[in-house]
């Protein structure tokens, strides 16, 4: 399916919130609190919206074969989530995932058990969730489609500008910390 730009930003940004829900629900279960999880301020994780696309992507050519399906979801997020991993430590010296209690982890940023996760995850996005969303992000005129976009992307760059002004302030102060000394 052939889908305009506004479209594949709302798929974008519905699924980083979906992907938000999900991970603040799954870590506020296992902490037994509330656990707002990502790095923006706001209801979004885009990697969840990235790993979707590019799930879409990869799997529009093998819709009708789950095995398939599963297999380019489970590497194409893997790679997603390692090279983000990778990036986020890098420019803000900060882990916002950790798998190295995971067995055969990789730095820590990728393990099979969540690249297997990773694999079910597209299967159930690709064959229950992707048609729902669909239908409804195609019920939307186009008009109203490019203004909920243009106000997302707007909230989105915002969003992301203070994220990542506090992320570099944080970042400024862990590298002038000195260490303790016993």
């Amino acid at each position: 399916m052939q889908y305009a730009f506004v479209q594949w930003l709302l798929f974008f940004f519905l699924y980083c919130f979906l992907g938000w829900v999900w991970e603040c629900l799954y870590v506020s279960a296992h902490e037994r609190k509330w656990v707002n999880r990502g790095f923006l301020y706001g209801p979004l994780i885009p990697m969840y919206g990235f790993g979707a696309i590019i799930n879409l992507l990869l799997t529009s050519s093998v819709k009708d074969n789950i095995l398939f399906i599963f297999l380019l979801g489970m590497l194409g997020i893997t790679v997603l989530e390692y090279v983000t991993g990778v990036m986020l430590q890098s420019l803000f010296h900060a882990r916002y995932w950790d798998y190295s209690g995971n067995r055969f982890n990789l730095n820590g940023y990728i393990c099979p058990f969540c690249s297997f996760g990773w694999g079910l995850f597209t299967v159930m996005q690709i064959k229950l969730l992707h048609p729902f969303l669909e239908n409804a992000v195609l019920e939307i005129p186009a008009a109203a489609s490019g203004l909920i976009s243009t106000m997302l992307v707007v909230a989105y760059a915002v969003d992301t500008e203070l994220s990542i002004q506090s992320a570099i302030v944080c970042r400024k102060y862990i590298d002038k910390r000195k260490p303790l000394r016993g």
